[in-house]
């Protein structure tokens, strides 16, 4: 037992030089709750994952505004020939055709030609059914990623809510253990003065001393638990390895309205909801335009051109404008393929979204269901809390005029340690239901 004993003081004066030596190294920093949520929505990963797909979202309906706008080209090329008909070709082209040209000797022997062309074309979509479709499904697909986006944020709010409170709670066990480390501590003295005045024997006040070491032990696991906690959401919030963030908030106990407990259908209007929407939508308009894609497309085109024989010379211009009807009649089985695949992602957009209503209205009942259970044991662990402290009392004043049993005294004192560690346990899984509930319904509830 001694040598038990002895162990534990030895850990007990090495961990504090340890927790010091980290100290120095540590990055320690005091937040509010509402400060945790505003760095979790700018640093969190899956907040910054979210607004990268946005930005894909936004490229990718920026592409799609082609159908609309003309495509403009600037070029400028050489070419060096003695080809009898490209010569004359460029000939024509740069103006330069004179009565020499046309002797047989020079028409069939030309000499080498230089020919410099700049050129601009633009190409105007008129009519692209298909396009159309496309682009209205790249709207939809950007709409979907603003609302997943926003769904990322209330899931991030939710996750530092549960990590904030998470730290909470194992700073409140810290406290509620040094708080029982004193009370043990005195117990222990008490017993050892009786001890000294033979009114209890030795293995009573071994009895006081492992209780005290006891403690101890869970007071450094607490210890341990809490440096993780911190760990944890300093990850979350994308601080440095070395942070140790310290809860200012406390604890608090927070009422649900009772027409939210009582709310039987999870809204629609929820961002993840609105976001498989969107995508439904876009999958909608993609089948459309796999189905539309046989249809005829209407493209203007024109091009003017500068052709001279130095460079970037404009001694001869032209220009070339027209229209291109073109209808893809058959193209294998290419089209029916597409079409088959466009109307089965559209199924599965639909199978998606029915699924997660149906998934989030079975998590609504569940969660309303936990919270009022979560309430009535709250209430029973702050009576066992109140019982369970008066016991205490009651067999340490007996004790203390030697009426009381010292094992009696101690199982007193580790019953109320117990429940009071009990009622945190249950007033944080009250909280994080709370917080779920808050996520289904994305409606804020109020602290008390």
């Amino acid at each position: 037992m001694r040598t038990l004993v002895h162990i534990y003081r030895a850990i007990l004066i090495v961990i504090p030089i340890v927790h010091a030596a980290q100290a120095q190294e540590s990055l320690s920093m005091e937040m509010t709750l509402s400060e945790t949520i505003e760095l979790a929505l700018k640093n969190n990963w899956g907040v910054r994952r979210s607004v990268e797909n946005l930005d894909i979202a936004s490229g990718e309906l920026k592409q799609s505004a082609d159908v609309f706008l003309p495509k403009v080209q600037l070029s400028q090329s050489f070419v060096s020939t003695n080809d009898p008909l490209t010569a004359f070709g460029f000939k024509l082209k740069q103006s330069a055709i004179t009565l020499q040209d046309f002797i047989p000797e020079s028409l069939n022997n030309p000499s080498s030609i230089n020919n410099f062309s700049t050129s601009i074309e633009v190409q105007q979509p008129l009519i692209n059914i298909d396009g159309i479709k496309q682009r209205k499904a790249a709207n939809y697909a950007f709409n979907a990623s603003l609302e997943n986006l926003e769904w990322s944020q209330s899931l991030s709010v939710l996750q530092a809510k549960n990590l904030y409170f998470r730290l909470q709670l194992t700073n409140k066990q810290r406290e509620v253990l040094e708080y029982s480390l004193e009370t043990t501590q005195l117990n222990y003295k008490v017993t050892s003065d009786l001890e000294s005045q033979g009114l209890v024997n030795r293995a009573d006040l071994l009895k006081a001393k492992l209780r005290v070491t006891e403690i101890e032990s869970q007071l450094l696991a607490a210890e341990f638990e809490y440096i993780r906690a911190s760990g944890d959401l300093a990850h979350f919030l994308d601080l440095p390895s070395h942070s140790q963030i310290d809860p200012i908030d406390s604890i608090r106990i927070m009422d649900v309205p009772n027409d939210l407990l009582a709310v039987n259908q999870i809204p629609e209007a929820r961002s993840d909801l609105k976001a498989l929407s969107f995508q439904l939508l876009a999958s909608d308009q993609l089948m459309k335009s796999s189905k539309t894609a046989y249809l005829p497309s209407l493209n203007l085109f024109g091009r003017y051109e500068w052709n001279d024989a130095e460079l970037f010379g404009f001694g001869a211009s032209n220009y070339l404008v027209g229209g291109k009807l073109q209808w893809d009649l058959f193209r294998g089985g290419n089209r029916m393929g597409q079409i088959r695949k466009a109307t089965a992602q559209r199924n599965l957009a639909e199978l998606a979204y029915q699924e997660k209503l149906s998934a989030g209205q079975r998590q609504l009942t569940q969660v309303q269901n936990e919270i009022r259970l979560a309430h009535k044991q709250l209430e029973v662990s702050e009576l066992a809390v109140a019982q369970a402290e008066e016991s205490y009392k009651i067999r340490n004043d007996r004790y203390q005029e030697g009426l009381e049993k010292t094992i009696d005294l101690l199982e007193a004192e580790s019953t109320w340690m117990e429940k009071k560690l009990n009622k945190l346990k249950s007033l944080n899984q009250y909280q994080q239901l709370i917080f779920n509930l808050e996520v289904l319904l994305e409606e804020e509830i109020i602290l008390k």
